[in-house]
């Protein structure tokens, strides 16, 4: 009889040392919906230096002009053009620039001609020799033009240029043969002046705005390191720019950026699509955008752990002691998660919960994590004491992740990587003014948790 006894009571301890195992829930881990990661606009206003491109242009351009005309009967002329540097000036949408000048003209006239003793013809009379600006000071000429500037969905500047004031400060009128050669002066110095205007265009249009489109094209294409936050990366869809707007000698472009912001706890490979050339302009202000941050479950699984390993609860004077937690997957909007622990029992447990967001506290949390179903089965065969809210409640106040502090360390060091020098000249400045959490979507292997962000950002170059 004491042998039948020792052999159930050895049989009950064993039971009840015997670890608790329930059965994993897999066919809760089923593929849910998967969501579309929302395109995002950036306006990002580009502050163009002119100087230098003006600059060089007022270097290459030549400074004086040499021309004439010979006939054998009427009036016959040479003359040279000498240019002051140019003046250019913005205002509005177009660049106007100044070109003032001074000229000397040689004429001579032949009332009557024959070709008689020369084919090329001999004046049957001296001619009359006369001149403008020749041992004197030269005369004085004033020209304008405005340009206004498109820019062709291949990034090329296109250009129109107009004459807008031609005025010669000092006439050339020749007395002793009853000639004014300003009609004629003008002609000329516009024909000159129309050479020297394509040859601004041309400088104009080699201004290349399109390798440092790429170079913002590409930065938002690189995997930008946050530190133990993973990697930003903006996946650029489509660019478009406003008409070019002029103050003084800087000009202003508004660049609107389509792209697809994400945060990834993991380095994603670098694509980088090519530049597409310019799509319609919408005009917007700023940026305010989604920005999906897509946490692996285990990176999540970490987090917990170190929040719960060691931990413990008594239930019935019997110690709980927690030593791991892992998220295994999503569905119907709710989380898996096993637990492990030690203790007078030692085991596995599973529980499921719907992740929530709270928009004021920006927090998320469980409210409803429970046992899951074949966890309750086995906790009420084999140790009915542990089928206890203490546990639940315990795994609800750990499995809270407050975003504030991560939040405000991310908001920095984006707002850091905003303000820099993406290549020599070419510089960021940008603040953001808000980042906030907007919602969680789970997944079958991450947790995607939807980040709203709005600030400013300009480019100068």
């Amino acid at each position: 009889m004491k042998q039948l006894i020792f052999l159930f009571g050895l049989c009950i301890f064993s039971v009840a040392c015997k670890p608790i195992e329930p059965i994993i829930p897999t066919e809760q881990l089923e593929e849910v919906p998967q969501i579309n990661h929302r395109e995002s606009t950036l306006s990002l206003p580009i502050k163009i230096n002119l100087q230098p491109y003006l600059t060089q242009t007022e270097k290459s351009l030549p400074k004086t002009f040499t021309g004439k005309e010979e006939n054998c009967e009427g009036v016959s002329y040479s003359y040279k053009f000498t240019r002051e540097p140019i003046q250019f000036e913005g205002k509005g949408e177009y660049l106007s620039y100044d070109v003032d000048g001074k000229y000397l003209l040689y004429l001579n006239y032949c009332p009557d001609c024959t070709t008689l003793f020369d084919s090329k013809g001999t004046c049957v009379i001296p001619r009359i020799y006369a001149s403008c600006g020749v041992g004197e000071p030269m005369r004085r000429v004033s020209v304008a033009y405005t340009t206004k500037f498109k820019i062709s969905p291949d990034f090329k500047f296109k250009t129109t240029t107009e004459l807008t004031k031609f005025q010669t400060i000092d006439p050339c009128e020749i007395t002793v043969f009853s000639y004014d050669a300003t009609d004629k002066l003008r002609k000329e110095v516009t024909t000159v002046l129309n050479d020297l205007e394509k040859d601004i265009d041309n400088q104009i249009a080699s201004i290349d705005i399109r390798s440092d489109i790429e170079e913002v094209w590409k930065m938002l294409a690189s995997p930008t390191s946050l530190g133990k936050y993973g990697y930003f990366t903006a996946y650029p869809k489509a660019v478009s720019l406003s008409d070019i707007r002029f103050d003084k000698k800087t000009a202003y472009i508004d660049l609107n950026l389509t792209f697809i912001p994400q945060i990834s706890t993991h380095q994603p490979d670098m694509l980088v699509p090519k530049l597409p050339n310019l799509s319609e302009h919408k005009a917007q202000t700023g940026f305010n955008i989604d920005v999906d941050i897509v946490a692996g479950y285990d990176s999540l699984s970490s987090i917990l752990t170190s929040e719960l390993n060691g931990k413990s609860v008594t239930i019935k004077n019997n110690e709980v002691i927690f030593t791991g937690i892992q998220i295994q997957g999503a569905a119907s909007k709710q989380l898996n998660l096993k637990v492990d622990f030690e203790g007078k029992r030692k085991g596995t447990l599973y529980l499921v919960g719907t992740p929530v967001f709270d928009s004021t506290a920006q927090k998320i949390y469980f409210p409803d994590l429970t046992f899951d179903l074949k966890t309750k089965d086995a906790l009420l065969k084999s140790a009915k004491w542990m089928f206890n809210t203490k546990i639940t409640n315990m795994m609800r106040e750990f499995a809270i992740f407050d975003l504030t502090p991560h939040l405000k360390d991310m908001k920095n060091m984006v707002q850091k990587e905003m303000n820099r020098e993406l290549t020599e000249g070419v510089k960021l400045n940008g603040t953001v003014k808000d980042l906030k959490l907007v919602g969680i979507y789970p997944q079958l292997n991450q947790l995607i948790i939807r980040v709203n962000s709005t600030g400013d950002l300009k480019l100068s170059m």
